[in-house]
């Protein structure tokens, strides 16, 4: 217990919230951009931050760094826990018209956050009160009603190597990495369905080195090598 609280504060001194606001243009944008691979039509993530106004970062990394990640529709789901044993409710907001959604469930303490199934129990009274649409946007498949693809993210930190710990926090962290790969994934912990979810790994830096005394030797320009006869054109 004593290694997974001061792990736990640990990792939440580096959870950084930025202001979802300033990004949802850029989603938007992105969303539209028919240049970039579409990665899924609906694209599902979990976030912890309490405002609708807020994201963390790694979230809008895990969508526009290296493979972004373009989709139709953008879903944050948030859950809060209540001190009701068996509170089964939720709420919808639609930060970014027909692109970017916002699901809250409040549920009691005693209620198994099985988050696949509740999300598709949204999803369908939002089809059923003509809030959602899912047929497929592909010409081919919308003509014979074929549904549109949901896929959930989750984000699962590694102790990355560009650390330097102090004794005691690299002891910790380390125990803490340790044990957790030997406990439940979060995907079945949440009750997803593996053919619809990504797990993808984001290395944590803590304590980022800061000297690092590496110093040039030496620079060289070779001469490029001349072509023999044979080789040359004219």
């Amino acid at each position: 217990m004593y290694i997974w609280y001061n792990a736990r504060k640990i990792n939440n001194r580096f959870l950084n919230f930025i202001d979802l606001n300033e990004h949802l243009p850029l989603l938007g944008h992105l969303s539209r951009d028919e240049s970039v691979h579409k990665f899924s039509s609906h694209l599902i993530y979990l976030t912890k931050a309490n405002r609708p106004n807020q994201i963390e970062q790694k979230v809008l990394y895990s969508i526009f760094s290296h493979h972004p990640k373009r989709a139709d529709v953008y879903w944050f789901v948030h859950i809060e826990r209540t001190d009701e044993p068996y509170t089964m409710e939720y709420g919808v907001e639609e930060l970014l018209n027909d692109k970017v959604i916002r699901v809250e469930f409040r549920l009691g303490f005693r209620v198994q956050p099985r988050i696949g199934m509740l999300f598709r129990k949204v999803v369908t009274e939002m089809i059923e009160n003509r809030e959602l649409d899912v047929v497929s946007r592909f010409p081919s498949l919308k003509k014979h009603n074929i549904a549109e693809d949901f896929r959930f993210i989750i984000l699962e930190k590694f102790l990355s190597y560009d650390n330097e710990f102090s004794v005691r926090d690299g002891f910790i962290l380390n125990a803490y990495f340790s044990i957790k790969k030997l406990a439940m994934a979060e995907e079945k912990a949440f009750g997803l369905d593996s053919s619809e979810t990504v797990v993808e790994k984001l290395p944590l830096v803590v304590a980022p080195v800061t000297k690092l005394n590496l110093q040039r030797a030496y620079y060289r320009i070779h001469p490029a090598p001349e072509l023999p006869q044979s080789y040359r054109r004219g």
